[in-house]
């Protein structure tokens, strides 16, 4: 009885984690442009690399820190000041051995990078992430609570940092097949999203981990990626639909031709998407990377300079996926548009 009622419990996840993905088929239309309209950033304050000084250097609000809304690993909405202006970011504390299964800094920040080989700025699909060291002074008027420093032998509090979205939300409805082949712009955002989700591999998908534009766009955001880049089984996210397969029925032909014109060594950066070294101040800050000092391991720390980033391996799976993707289409198995 017990083996039984084993089998039937593996067989139900193992329906649940591979839920069925819909017939491949043409859209009907013959191609989608970006939308009229859409060449600013109507979701956020500022352009990407704009955002990402803004995380570098922008100063806390006291007394501003929330828990968000949604999320398991104790994110906070932060309230910052860049100049005179007011700017929102959403904050998680590095852990202190630097990856996690749903808290891994380094995958966050490799999925906001992959997006750039085939989308322009104005259509990423993950908000600009980045990392700060947050002395510990500032971290304790900040949130009223001391904080031991993250890494030995400096003087901050580890955390990353990603863009807090505007005028956007969960859908009731993520993925409408019927409205994908017939509404250009629906398909445009929603093959943005779901080939950055297929090349990460991302594991994750209940519903507050994507929101969607208010406005008639409907540009589709993932705002969570750490579960990701081949997380080992057993992962926790059994009984949702899950983004790390193809679930749209054809994709843009834009992206496709922007990945077909890569190499394998143009993944390499990957390696090493941030690296961090102490000031004078002993506060960690970002610096321009430099070799890994392990390709086997995300997140290494060699004396007090810190690196994240992919592993070999995975980045070998993403260029498979990179492959597979373009096999698919010349074959004529994935239609694009």
């Amino acid at each position: 009885m017990v083996h039984r009622l084993l089998v039937i419990c593996v067989v139900a996840l193992a329906t649940a984690c591979v839920s069925p993905v819909g017939p491949r088929e043409p859209v009907e239309f013959q191609s989608a442009t970006r939308p009229a309209g859409s060449s600013s950033f109507p979701n956020w304050d500022e352009p990407p690399d704009v955002a990402m000084k803004q995380m570098a250097t922008a100063h806390p609000v006291f007394d501003s820190a929330a828990p968000t809304a949604t999320g398991t690993s104790g994110a906070e909405k932060i309230d910052t000041l860049w100049g005179e202006s007011h700017r929102k970011f959403k904050e998680k504390v590095v852990p202190k051995e630097l990856d996690g299964i749903n808290n891994a800094p380094r995958k966050e920040l490799a999925a906001y990078a992959i997006q750039r080989l085939f989308l322009d700025p104005v259509d990423y699909v993950v908000p600009a992430t980045s990392l700060r060291c947050v002395p510990l002074d500032t971290w304790e008027a900040h949130h009223g609570s001391a904080r031991a420093e993250t890494i030995d032998g400096t003087r901050c509090v580890l955390v990353a940092l990603a863009v807090w979205l505007k005028d956007v939300t969960v859908p009731e409805v993520l993925f409408d097949r019927e409205r994908f082949l017939t509404e250009p712009n629906y398909a445009y955002y929603m093959s943005n999203m779901n080939v950055l989700t297929y090349l990460i591999s991302h594991q994750d998908g209940r519903e507050g981990n994507f929101l969607v534009s208010k406005d008639d766009r409907r540009q589709v955001f993932a705002i969570d990626n750490g579960v990701s880049f081949g997380q080992p089984w057993p992962y926790y996210n059994w009984f949702v639909p899950n983004w790390n397969v193809l679930r749209v029925p054809a994709v843009r032909k834009d992206s496709i031709e922007r990945l077909r014109g890569l190499e394998r060594k143009d993944l390499d950066f990957l390696l090493v998407v941030a690296q961090l070294e102490p000031d004078a101040n002993g506060i960690l800050q970002l610096v321009e990377p430099g070799p890994p000092h392990d390709e086997q391991t995300g997140a290494t720390l060699r004396g007090t300079t810190v690196q994240f980033g992919l592993t070999d391996d995975e980045i070998d799976d993403v260029w498979d996926r990179i492959e597979d993707l373009i096999e698919e289409v010349d074959e004529g198995d994935l239609p694009v548009f």
